[in-house]
């Protein structure tokens, strides 16, 4: 049997909260009238009990009363504490909305809505002659009731929506309830002419993004698509391939922490090249290996356009290099590319960076961290950076650039004249190689600059303060400079190994190491 409260054990319940509000208030230095502490009490009851209501749910049968008890006591607690910490007031007792003119946003608590909270939470878009064109409804989770208002919501202002943000908007249903309450708000969403859509951090899977296909399969301008924390599975991502179907005015895609594979990122690179005019791609986190990446990066290369491109964390090896070069050595306005954790090694970096080379002449972040670059292949990134006067972050951390690559990249600050950002974290190197990086910074007329990360390298006291000195010099202050959890062991071995380098042979170190590369 499903967990319930009789009416008269919820008004109880209320009672006795109302007196202990009155209570908490009093001692807190707050007071509220007997019928103001009455009516929030009611309201919070009524949050905590439908919270106990959505929880009592699952797929696979009832939770035990006891433990949905449970919860619904704590939930209480929680939101007592909070209304007479934080003074509450009897309107904010209800699930609340922010926004003005143009947009409509529940961002907050986390609430579980059931048909008459969601009308007052969305009595702005149900009001006559709304105009509102910028919805946003994360955090506040909705069941088949409350998808009902929601989905009448939408309708009402769907000659003007451009813009639906339905991240995090069925956490804690049960499936079946979830699956029904997507259907509701995305059917509504079909009569609406969306840019731009979010559908993130909701359990969608294969059937989520089939129940959630209305809102996007005929929307001939949109613009943007978030599937965020989707579960995007392999068969999640070819129901994205098939229903997404006008791509054409698609400039940006979002996918991250998913279990996509190879072969999902296959059927994702069949969207990329219907999508000419692409401008922001990522597929962060989602298990690509080397098909999957050289698919991607093909799919890429339908457009020219490419302004942000974010592969990170994703096993894809050297093996992608040749087709990622090739396709960024097609995009001009190229701004940002975070390749941070992809596997890449000396080799695939080199054939990266070459297809950096005279190419992306906006670049303003380069992000190469958790690669395994050493000496060798920092001098191909070093080669990359020249003429990249608008770079403003440049992210090397936790690779094995040891001194001579700290060196080698010093070599090119100088030519970085926008650059505000250097984490070169947890690379291996001690005293020449830091000296080397500060001493390019500090040239070149640099006006500003905002942080230099040398954390959990071969570093002495003396050097840092040694770098901190040149920094204070050259650029007004010693904030921009972080260097913690440093290994000063290592550092004295290290400069034992240099055989007594002195601060100013890092270059001449880095350049014997480029005059023998080959990139």
């Amino acid at each position: 049997m499903a967990w319930s409260l009789s009416d008269k054990e919820r008004a109880g319940t209320a009672a006795r909260i109302a007196a202990n509000i009155s209570t908490l208030a009093f001692f807190r230095g707050r007071e509220f009238s007997d019928a103001d502490a009455q009516e929030i009490a009611a309201a919070i009851e009524k949050k905590a009990y439908t919270a106990a209501l959505v929880a009592a749910r699952t797929t696979t049968g009832d939770r035990p009363a006891a433990e949905i008890t449970s919860g619904y006591i704590r939930k209480l607690a929680e939101l007592v504490l909070e209304a007479v910490k934080q003074g509450i007031t009897k309107a904010d007792a209800a699930p609340s909305a922010a926004g003005s003119g143009e947009e409509h946003d529940l961002f907050g608590s986390r609430d579980f809505l059931d048909a008459e909270s969601a009308e007052k939470a969305l009595a702005p878009l149900l009001a006559a002659r709304a105009a509102i064109k910028k919805v946003r409804f994360s955090t506040k989770s909705f069941g088949r009731d409350a998808a009902g208002v929601a989905a009448r919501a939408l309708r009402s202002v769907a000659h003007v929506l451009e813009h639906a943000d339905m991240s995090d908007i069925i956490a804690g249903r049960a499936e079946d309830e979830a699956l029904e309450a997507l259907r509701i708000m995305s059917a509504a969403l079909a009569t609406a002419r969306l840019k731009h859509l979010n559908l993130s951090d909701n359990a969608l899977g294969e059937k989520g993004v089939r129940a959630a296909a209305d809102a996007f399969v005929g929307q001939e301008g949109l613009e943007f698509l978030s599937l965020q924390n989707v579960g995007c599975s392999v068969h999640a991502c070819k129901a994205v391939a098939e229903l997404l179907r006008h791509t054409a005015a698609l400039t940006g895609l979002h996918l991250f922490n998913n279990m996509s594979g190879d072969e999902g990122a296959t059927y994702i690179s069949t969207v990329l090249a219907r999508a000419p005019a692409m401008a922001d791609f990522r597929m962060a986190s989602s298990r690509v290996g080397p098909a999957g990446g050289i698919a991607l990066a093909q799919g890429l290369s339908a457009g020219r356009v490419l302004v942000r491109l974010d592969l990170s964390d994703n096993p894809m090896t050297s093996e992608v290099a040749p087709a990622l070069a090739a396709a960024l050595a097609q995009q001009p306005q190229l701004r940002a590319l975070n390749l941070n954790d992809t596997s890449l090694t000396d080799e695939g970096v080199a054939t990266v960076c070459k297809g950096l080379v005279g190419a992306a002449p906006e670049l303003q972040e380069l992000e190469l961290a958790l690669n395994e670059i050493t000496p060798q292949g920092a001098v191909a990134v070093a080669a990359a950076l020249a003429n990249k006067k608008h770079l403003t972050k440049l992210n090397l951390r936790e690779n094995e650039l040891e001194s001579a690559g700290a060196a080698a990249v010093a070599r090119a600050l100088p030519g970085l004249p926008a650059l505000q950002f250097l984490d070169l974290a947890a690379n291996q190197f001690s005293r020449a190689g830091a000296l080397a990086v500060a001493r390019g910074l500090v040239s070149g007329g640099r006006q500003s600059f905002s942080r230099l990360v040398l954390d959990e390298n071969y570093l002495t006291d003396d050097a840092v303060e040694a770098v901190r000195d040149l920094l204070v010099g050259a650029l007004g202050g010693d904030s921009c400079l972080s260097a913690e959890e440093l290994d000063p062991d290592a550092a004295e071995e290290e400069e034992e190994e240099e055989e007594g380098m002195q601060d100013d042979e890092g270059d001449a170190l880095a350049a014997a190491l480029e005059k023998g590369a080959h990139i």
